[in-house]
């Protein structure tokens, strides 16, 4: 069962990358009042919910990455809704995981390192030009 749960995973995050590598985005950087506005919409809860629903509220990358069926509640943009602000409602675009891999995804929010893997950044549609290591104040002393 795990691996049939997985492969849906799998096939579901290729299907999207393949689609918005051949179909360019002209691209459209919304304001940070914008995304807020979004994520309190009517229609962005009711595909939160289908898409909670549909992954049996399982983390998805939690079972890619490691074969292990955890729960999760935060439903995150497999291409980030700032890079393709035209999927941001697009369910095909979206997957169930949990609250600390979606830190893990967003290091941005949480202060840790920024190390992209091949894997994560051809999830992403996007070129890695540079990679830069960012240090929590810990780790200037």
């Amino acid at each position: 069962m795990i691996n049939e749960l997985k492969q849906v995973g799998i096939s579901r995050r290729d299907e999207i990358t393949s689609w918005a590598e051949d179909n360019p985005y002209m691209g459209y950087n919304p304001t940070e009042k914008e995304i807020q506005t979004f994520y309190r919409s009517k229609p962005w809860l009711a595909v939160r919910q289908q898409v909670l629903n549909r992954d049996n509220y399982i983390d998805q990358f939690e079972l890619v990455e490691n074969d292990r069926i955890i729960p999760g509640n935060t439903v995150h943009h497999i291409i980030p809704l700032r890079e393709r602000w035209d999927l941001r409602a697009d369910i095909r675009n979206l997957e169930v995981i949990s609250r600390s891999n979606h830190n893990r995804e967003h290091p941005e929010r949480n202060g840790g390192s920024v190390v992209r893997t091949e894997y994560e950044t051809r999830r992403r549609n996007a070129r890695l030009v540079h990679a830069v290591k960012i240090k929590t104040n810990d780790e200037l002393i």
